[in-house]
């Protein structure tokens, strides 16, 4: 990890575009700068060290942002407790409607009942549709064709890709350029603020100086000795308070564990009760195949009923087709078929038909697409076409090879593809390029302005720093130091201008 010893804009600006490694030894330069810069003498005495680094004989207080404390923040249990009983109670409630469902299914007349749903796929990528035709008519003319899309939308991505790739080569060598640009027209900026706080350190060096010359050159009345300062202490929290929040925890434990364990429960009972009313229904459903077997053995009449394809059924169609529908809904296995089959009042013929009918519908996977409706209800699965891509007239013209139409539209159709591409790539880099141009000319005006602001930073910085020592000074000559003494501080306070934080590297 780097150090943070660059938090100035200069330090900002000259890592910018460093690696990692390069910021790395671009740290440790500086922290031997920091280190080289303090010789330590071990041969001074006590009363020398003190007056070396300006240590206060006093009691110094220490900042009060120290002492201050943020409230702990919730307690992790707490957050934990509460999920893992939302996440029960989420479940418990999916169920609890699982079970609404399951009733309202059965309790629902037939008029307020949802009609099934047909699964339709439409199938949008022409790749992948000249892929379903080979698979639904595998013949010499679908697998040319789809090996012929295939080719050529590989091609096309290909170009694709070649097309993408000059346009980031292109855009990084010219980012590179305004970066290098940037990077010596800051010259001059980091020159400025270099100078700047070098002419700050210099400015603060004299007035401190002459400050000292004047104050050793001066003889005045000592000032009676401060009171010392006593820090306060907060109180700690009582052992008291934090045998009571665990007994808190304990009890906010028990009761989650408790709530998890009721909420399964309650989870859990919903689900049985679901599955008792799917049974439920499912046995209504069945009854009610019996009654309308009982209805078509006595002849009673039925009124005209819509079939899967729109056509009007009546009579024994009309009973077949609530039969066939009814059986499906429950998922009929063979034995039932055969149980209501032998039940009907038809002839074996018929019988046989009707059950052979009925299997092959009941066990077929997909059906023909209504083209109006997208499917009939029934829940079966149906596949249709609709592509909007250049590949899709490609695949028209290796389908039909002697209409020129085809081939004219083809080439027409990927000639303004391409070309409208090609050049919304170019128009984008070329794009690109401008605003990073632009942005550069921002980032250097920037920079620019925030010189006089890091001077202004740095100056207060310094202050801050070399203030509480000048303070100690005179409050040393107030208590009578000698002038010899004074000036060893006096010699350090000027060493800690020049040297000290924050540090100007050049």
């Amino acid at each position: 990890m780097i150090q943070k010893m660059n938090q100035d804009l200069e330090s900002s600006r000259h890592q910018k575009n460093m690696t990692k490694t390069q910021k790395k030894n671009d740290s440790y330069v500086k922290e031997g700068v920091i280190v080289n810069s303090y010789v330590k003498d071990p041969l001074l005495s006590l009363d020398e060290t003190y007056d070396s680094l300006v240590i206060s004989k006093n009691q110094v207080e220490l900042p009060k942002k120290l002492a201050q404390q943020e409230n702990n923040s919730i307690n992790p249990i707490y957050p934990l407790c509460a999920a893992t009983v939302g996440v029960m109670g989420v479940l418990g409630g999916f169920t609890y409607m699982m079970k609404r469902f399951s009733k309202g299914k059965m309790e629902a007349t037939k008029e307020y009942l949802l009609p099934g749903i047909t699964r339709n796929h439409c199938i949008n990528d022409e790749i992948h549709q000249s892929i379903f035709s080979m698979i639904q008519s595998p013949n010499r003319r679908t697998i040319l064709a789809s090996l012929g899309v295939i080719t050529l939308g590989s091609m096309a991505y290909m170009g694709k890709v070649f097309i993408d790739g000059f346009k980031e080569v292109w855009v990084k060598k010219q980012e590179a350029d305004i970066q290098k640009n940037l990077q010596e027209n800051l010259i001059a900026v980091e020159t400025q603020s270099f100078s700047g706080k070098l002419q700050i350190i210099r400015s603060l060096l004299s007035s401190k100086a002459k400050m000292f010359t004047d104050e050793l050159n001066f003889k005045g009345e000592t000032p009676p000795r401060n009171q010392r300062f006593r820090p306060s202490l907060k109180g700690r929290v009582t052992e008291k308070a934090h045998a009571q929040e665990n007994k808190n925890l304990l009890i906010l434990a028990a009761a989650s564990l408790a709530s998890i364990v009721g909420l399964g429960y309650f989870a859990v009972r919903n689900i049985r009760k679901s599955d008792e009313l799917i049974k439920k229904g499912i046995e209504n459903t069945k009854k009610g195949i019996e009654n309308i077997v009982e209805e078509f053995n006595n002849n009673k009449p039925i009124g005209t009923i819509e079939g899967n394809n729109g056509e009007k059924l009546t009579g024994k169609d009309a009973y077949k087709y609530l039969i066939e529908n009814m059986l499906e809904s429950v998922y009929a296995t063979e034995e039932e078929v055969d149980a209501v089959i032998k039940k009907l009042n038809l002839s074996e013929t018929e019988k046989l038909s009707y059950k052979k009918h009925l299997k092959d519908s009941m066990n077929q996977a997909t059906e023909k697409v209504n083209p109006m409706m997208g499917g009939s209800g029934r829940n079966k699965i149906t596949y249709f076409s609709h592509v909007n891509d250049y590949l899709s007239f490609f695949y028209d013209w290796l389908m039909n090879p002697k209409n020129p139409q085809f081939k004219n539209l083809f080439f027409g159709i990927a000639g303004i593809s391409a070309l409208g591409y090609g050049g919304k790539a170019a128009a984008e880099a070329v794009k690109e390029v401008q605003v990073k141009k632009y942005n550069a000319d921002i980032e250097l005006n920037l920079q620019k302005r925030l010189v006089a602001t890091e001077l202004r930073n740095f100056k207060a910085k310094k202050d801050s720093a070399i203030e509480p020592l000048c303070e100690e000074f005179m409050k040393q000559k107030r208590e009578g130091k000698s002038p010899e003494e004074l000036k060893v501080i006096a010699d350090n306070i000027l060493f800690e201008v020049k040297n000290g934080p924050p540090f100007v590297y050049s």
